[in-house]
């Protein structure tokens, strides 16, 4: 399919195709002002929101504490619950805070399960020339 080239003086209108004094000129901009710039957000400063009271109802009177304290109190509330998350983020928060120390691992005391069809004294001697045994 070959395209007919038209005289220059004629120019058919039509689907996206403009009257030629409709078009864009050469160096002209459809758009000048450009795309508006989106704000920036607020940079927030995390400490003085932390450090900031917040009023509280505790047993039906009002209290103001710090937000920290206050998430806390719902963590320990719920961790008084049972509910296993609240649990160990409690756990956690007592550990990083110096409130309860983490027990010391004790040694020994492990399972060990030795492979089915084989005899248990040989399994160990074994394995135990392969590991060296503590005994203190």
């Amino acid at each position: 399919m070959t395209k007919k080239k038209q005289p220059p003086g004629d120019y058919e209108v039509g689907y996206r195709r403009p009257p030629k004094e409709h078009q864009i000129k050469k160096g002209e901009r459809r758009n000048p002002k450009g795309r508006s710039k989106l704000r920036k957000a607020a940079a927030t400063d995390v400490a003085a929101i932390l450090d900031e009271p917040i009023k509280v109802r505790v047993g039906g009177k009002e209290h103001s504490m710090s937000p920290f304290e206050a998430s806390f109190r719902k963590v320990a509330k719920r961790a008084a619950e049972g509910h296993l998350p609240s649990i160990l983020k409690f756990i956690k928060i007592c550990e990083e805070y110096d409130v309860i120390e983490p027990p010391e691992a004790q040694a020994g005391g492990g399972v060990i399960v030795a492979p089915r069809g084989v005899d248990f004294h040989e399994w160990l001697e074994s394995v135990t020339e392969l590991v060296p045994v503590d005994e203190t």
